[in-house]
């Protein structure tokens, strides 16, 4: 990942586009901040390669003026150059590197789907430099030292670029940028590692940045072969998206074929395609997991994820195999925590279930207790649809007096991954109806009663 020496900075830069987006079918969403960088970037894809832009995308953190003003000098610059520029501000400011980290690539991810595109972003060379030596400092292994080379879907043309590079050319071009105040700060471990440690170490050790992103490449090429070998094993991700619960499985037979050492190496690997990062407890575990388990085990991982061994279904290769379940937070149910209405328009959607009104009540007389998925709701009352919470508890036939969701979901044998995502109805602000689960005591689902409108949930796991 060395720089081309003595190489004139607009050659450098159209040679590094035109290298990032061979491989790429298609156009791409530019990930544009303001800053010099991706500015750089904007206006270079703008130059030589307008046609490969599907839409310029800026994230503002809201976190103070500078960050509404360079989102506003990105949208102003993009539809000057004649190009389609999406904006968001966020609602909730994070207060970490982490957090504004996580809330723009959710951000950058949801205008990628749209799209069906990749993100391009304007990670320099010192950026990898950097990334790499935090992931030093944090005791990362040689799959996290690939840092930004790791493959990936993301395209970076300027990862094999300097900033002074950058800087070079945006002072010729005259291009606008906004500096933001962070990249002088020693606030955050970036800033200090930036300013402080990596001149201590080039200082100490002539050629130490060189050194350190030649081992970087070594991993992501390292990296390259696992993820080829993750291939020939036969790993499957479910094409269920990232807001339904990511599953990816692979042949049982397949890792116990393999060495204590390799799947420590494969474990990681395979758990990535389900949007899983293990930390070195979890590879622990799914190492010993891999034979001493039981078809119907599971073993929880990082982030509330779920591993479980479990029987081949319909139109796979007969045996057994180990599946990864990410997590799926609340929020990210198609973005939806909460819905509230009247009883007649229910949404047809409502995170991973359908919501289908029946023209009439069903035709047996009376509600089968077995059949928990249909219930009628009184005309007019106010309805509303939210996610299950822990504390949530329900009157029902039962339990009069009141009785824990949580125990009528495990009556139900609902996992304990499914549960977070799982929708509850209230009536009037009572919660009424758990789809699939229980219904409450009072529930207006009785036939025969006037004013009722009949729904049934239907549920889209797979």
């Amino acid at each position: 990942m060395s720089e081309l020496p003595n190489f004139p900075s607009e050659a450098l830069l159209q040679a590094s586009l035109e290298v990032a987006l061979a491989p790429v079918v298609g156009p791409v969403i530019l990930a544009v901040s303001g800053g010099r960088d991706s500015m750089v970037l904007l206006q270079a894809m703008a130059r030589w390669a307008p046609e490969r832009i599907a839409a310029v995308a800026t994230f503002d953190h809201g976190t103070g003026q500078h960050a509404t003003d360079a989102a506003s000098l990105v949208a102003a610059e993009s539809r000057r150059l004649g190009l389609t520029v999406v904006r968001e501000r966020s609602r909730t400011p994070g207060q970490s590197e982490a957090a504004w980290r996580a809330a723009r690539w959710d951000f950058l991810g949801r205008i990628g789907r749209a799209y069906k595109a990749p993100v391009a972003t304007a990670h320099t060379r010192d950026d990898q430099l950097e990334t790499v030596v935090m992931r030093l400092l944090r005791g990362a292994g040689a799959r996290g030292l690939a840092a930004l080379a790791a493959p990936s879907s993301v395209v970076r043309p300027w990862l094999g670029v300097s900033r002074a590079e950058l800087a070079r050319w945006a002072v010729l071009e005259q291009v606008a940028y906004l500096e933001d105040p962070m990249n002088v700060s020693r606030a955050f471990l970036r800033g200090r590692v930036r300013h402080e440690l990596l001149p201590a170490l080039e200082t100490a050790t002539p050629g130490f940045s060189n050194q350190i992103l030649a081992m970087a490449e070594q991993a992501a090429s390292w990296r390259r072969d696992v993820e080829r070998h993750v291939e020939a094993l036969g790993v499957a991700v479910a094409p269920t998206g990232a807001a339904t619960g990511v599953r990816a499985s692979c042949p049982v037979a397949a890792l116990e074929a393999t060495t204590r050492e390799g799947r420590a190496v494969l474990w990681p690997a395979i758990c990535a395609r389900a949007g899983v990062t293990l930390d070195a407890k979890g590879t622990r575990e799914l190492v010993k997991f891999t034979t001493t388990s039981r078809c119907g085990s599971r073993v929880l991982v990082s982030g509330g994820s779920v591993v479980l061994r479990r029987r081949a279904a319909f139109g796979e290769a007969p045996g057994e195999r180990f599946e990864v379940r990410r997590a799926v937070p609340e929020r990210s149910v198609h973005g939806v925590r909460l819905w509230s209405g009247g009883s007649e328009a229910l949404p047809l959607r409502f995170g991973r279930f359908r919501w289908r009104r029946l023209l009439t009540a069903p035709s047996s007389g009376r509600l089968d207790d077995q059949d928990l998925w249909t219930m009628g709701l009184p005309r007019g009352e106010p309805v509303t649809l939210r996610v299950w919470t822990a504390g949530d508890r329900i009157r029902s036939a039962g339990a009069p007096a009141g009785r824990r969701v949580t125990r009528y979901f495990s009556e139900a044998h609902v996992p304990a991954l499914d549960r977070s995502s799982w929708p509850v109805v209230l009536v009037d602000n009572e919660l009424a109806w758990v789809p699939g689960v229980c219904r409450a005591l009072a529930a207006p689902s009785r036939p025969g009663r006037p004013a009722l409108i009949w729904y049934r949930c239907e549920p889209e796991f797979d």
